[in-house]
């Protein structure tokens, strides 16, 4: 999957232009509406000049290179900034922040903004950028600020956003992806910079723990050139990864102008951050972007949902927000059994949103997104300022800190690498009181999980377009990257497969690296590393397994045997771990990544072969009942593998085999193995629940049934006429992770 360089692009109604397109004084061709979305009034009074910015994924080939973008708000045009982030491989747009300026919204309004693509009519010269868009001396030339302070351990520390947005314009820093003053957007409605420091206390001295970073984005005054509304993202930050660990306790307090927030009292882990928004005075446009989130699917950014409709009654009392580093609604310990509302191929806050893009199911998905950062999975490197490289700390490792810590004690070039890319162990103190030297640690009550780790901010950013929602993003791949042991994952290579043992981790380890490098911008200083990495690792895949004449004839992972049945010895697998990978694979696949169709479509076979294998043999073949059971058995008593579903389903269910699938005969006896009666067509593993083990193996059967594989569509169809399925009042419309549909069938 090749990027293409990014571009900050600014288009306006009839003047803009797009990706290095020629500019053209002639009429451009108007196409059809690429996506119509909804702007929704917050407020009864009616709203004048309101400024609105969002993220907009695109379809590829929807908005082609040298297309320019247009906007319409209930029918007139309107002006439009286009911030390009993320190209296709052929040019076209994939995703972009957008802002528009609406000259006026009635109160509690729903009115819809389309989005149409326009083709110059004919070349001409090189576009340049156009004038007008609010300045950063503009700014300063006004008194706006952004302050916060800390009281930690009695000493007071402060940092403001506009000591920093001085010092860089002085420095002339503020440049795209600049350490000192980042340049997010910028045009002629909107300009955004991202400034950051340590927080210092009276007499200069800095705290080495808390770095602050202020993301202010300027919209341009009624008049051009002057400075209008002004929004503030504070961002709290522990997170220096070569550091000493600290856990600072303090109590902070935000001002923007009369706008102010204090925290409650805090305890802030090595490696976790906050933020907080604040819009200067409290002056802050009433509304809400409504995205299309039917587009987001129909353009594969994500997969495609069953078309449910949350009830009214769950949507009232979604949680809207969440306290500084409080978990909220994610699991506290993600390693815990049982079913987690993160787990899934997107978790149930974004997932419900995709279903129902409702203001209440958005603020839940950013509440939740916003408890992530209480987890220690944040490591920026102070050394570039950005989420920790593999490329330029290949050594650096969690998993096997240990190991680490011991090569970095050694001599030689080899200690003098592991030295300058060892990690920090926790030392016990008043906070932390179990740090030990066997195993690395935070401290931190909240605890990550690869294997069971939610999409992070994959959706939030893709429909927000916030830099602290990218940089999330960005986060969560690079400490999927250096928690692996550095060795397994062939340093900085990214390998994945034997540096995350279990199936499950596999599968939400790929599906974060896809995410991260699929969606962050063009020129992000990791995206092409994450790309490689990504493509390293479904390469190695390719070679294991699907080209591979000794891999497992089943579709089954190395790694997939992790339970003992029958007496044996590690001869067992768990069929809905092997769901979960199947699909992260089909949805790289979907996303372009080269090689992830052709391991899908290895794995896939598993998922096809149960559903199917009793078709030309339903007393013998696998019965697709028993399809979802939570585990099964797939090796002989020698440690070798079975050679057929057939053979699979003798070894785990011996009492079943001679009996016709779904015959009054199995049925019976399927009731008396499980002391509860079977219906017909009832498959095994909770089928009446949204995240049962039946539930699980419908993302993998979906994304099979995508394959082309011989019997896909049948598999599918198959598991389509099962009887029992999620009720409805507790079933998928409120809970819908597994709710997912292949793009292959029928509405």
């Amino acid at each position: 999957m090749s990027t293409v360089a990014g571009k900050l692009v600014f288009i306006c109604v009839g003047c803009i232009w797009l990706l290095g397109a020629p500019r053209t004084h002639a009429t451009a061709v108007v196409t059809d509406a690429v996506v119509t979305d909804q702007v929704i009034s917050q407020t009864a009074q009616t709203q004048n000049n309101v400024a609105v910015t969002f993220g907009q994924v695109f379809k590829r080939g929807d908005v082609p290179r040298g297309a320019t973008l247009a906007a319409t708000f209930h029918g007139q045009p309107v002006t439009l900034q286009v911030d390009a982030k993320a190209t296709h491989p052929d040019g076209s747009l994939r995703h972009a922040v957008l802002t528009v300026m609406l000259p006026s919204l009635p109160g509690k309004a729903t009115l819809p903004l389309v989005l149409s693509t326009q083709l110059p009519a004919q070349p001409a010269r090189t576009a340049t950028v156009q004038a007008g868009s609010a300045s950063l001396a503009q700014l300063l030339a006004t008194s706006y600020d952004a302050k916060v302070s800390f009281d930690v351990d009695g000493k007071t520390y402060r940092a403001d956003a506009r000591a920093l947005l001085q010092a860089a314009s002085t420095a002339h820093a503020c440049k795209p992806w600049d350490r000192q003053c980042s340049r997010w957007l910028s045009g002629s409605l909107a300009s955004e910079w991202v400034v950051n420091g340590l927080v210092t206390a009276a007499d200069g001295t800095p705290n080495p723990n808390l770095r602050i970073y202020f993301a202010v984005r300027v919209y341009t005054g009624v008049r051009p050139g002057t400075v209008g509304d002004v929004r503030t993202d504070i961002m709290v930050e522990n997170t220096s990864a070569f550091a000493p660990q600290a856990q600072p306790q303090y109590t902070a307090t935000l001002t923007s102008g009369s706008a102010n927030y204090t925290s409650p009292a805090l305890t802030q882990y090595a490696y976790t951050r906050w933020h907080k928004l604040l819009w200067w005075n409290n002056v802050q446009p009433q509304v809400y972007l409504r995205q299309n989130t039917q587009y987001i699917q129909a353009s594969k950014a994500v997969s495609r949902y069953m078309a449910l409709i949350p009830d009214e009654k769950f949507l009232a009392v979604l949680r809207q927000s969440c306290a500084p580093l409080d978990h909220c609604d994610q699991t506290k310990k993600m390693g815990n059994t049982g079913a987690q509302a993160a787990i899934g191929p997107l978790p149930r806050w974004a997932s419900v949103y995709i279903l129902d893009p409702d203001v209440r199911a958005y603020r839940w998905m950013l509440a939740n997104t916003d408890a992530l950062g209480a987890y220690s999975i944040h490591y920026r490197d102070q050394q570039t300022g950005w989420p920790v490289s593999l490329e330029k700390h290949p050594n650096v490792t969690i998993v096997n800190w240990v190991g680490a810590t011991q090569a970095a004690r050694q001599h030689g070039a080899k200690s003098a690498r592991y030295k300058a890319d060892l990690l920090s162990g926790c030392t016990n103190n008043a906070v932390v009181l179990h740090c030990t030297k066997k195993w690395y640690g935070t401290g931190n009550p909240y605890t990550w999980d690869n294997a069971h780790q939610p999409s992070e901010s994959y959706v939030p950013y893709m429909v927000t377009g916030d830099y602290y929602y990218m940089s999330e993003l960005a986060f969560g791949a690079s400490h999927n990257n250096l928690w692996s042991n550095e060795t397994y994952r062939d340093f900085s290579h990214g390998l994945i497969d034997r540096s995350h043992t279990q199936v499950r981790g596999k599968a939400w380890v790929l599906r974060e690296m896809a995410d991260a490098a699929f969606l962050l911008p063009d020129d992000y200083p990791l995206k092409n590393e994450f790309n490689t990495q990504v493509e390293n690792a479904l390469k190695d895949w390719n070679a294991r397994y699907t080209n591979n004449p000794k891999a497992n004839a089943l579709g089954i992972m190395d790694d997939g045997t992790i339970y003992s049945l029958s007496g044996g010895q590690r001869n067992g697998m768990a069929p809905w771990q092997h769901n979960f990978l199947t699909w992260s694979a089909g949805h790289a696949a979907e996303l372009g990544f080269t090689g992830a169709a052709e391991f899908r479509n290895w794995l896939a076979k598993f998922e096809i072969g149960l559903m199917t294998d009793s078709l030309n043999n339903p007393a013998e073949g696998y019965c697709w009942l028993q399809a979802s059971a939570y585990s099964i058995r797939v090796k002989d008593a020698s440690g070798h593998w079975l050679p057929t579903y057939s053979a699979v389903y003798a070894a785990t269910f011996p009492r079943l085999t001679g009996l016709a699938c779904n015959s009054p005969a199995m049925l019976a006896a399927v009731g008396r193995l499980s002391k509860k009666p079977r219906r017909a067509g009832e498959m095994s593993g909770y089928p009446h629940s949204p995240t049962g083990f039946t539930a699980n193996f419908q993302i993998g059967v979906a994304a099979a049934a995508d394959s082309s594989l011989p019997k896909a569509k049948a598999a599918w169809d198959i598991f389509q006429s099962r009887s029992v399925k999620p009720a409805t009042r507790h079933g998928y419309n409120n809970y819908p992770n597994f709710a997912i549909l292949p793009r292959s069938a029928q509405p």
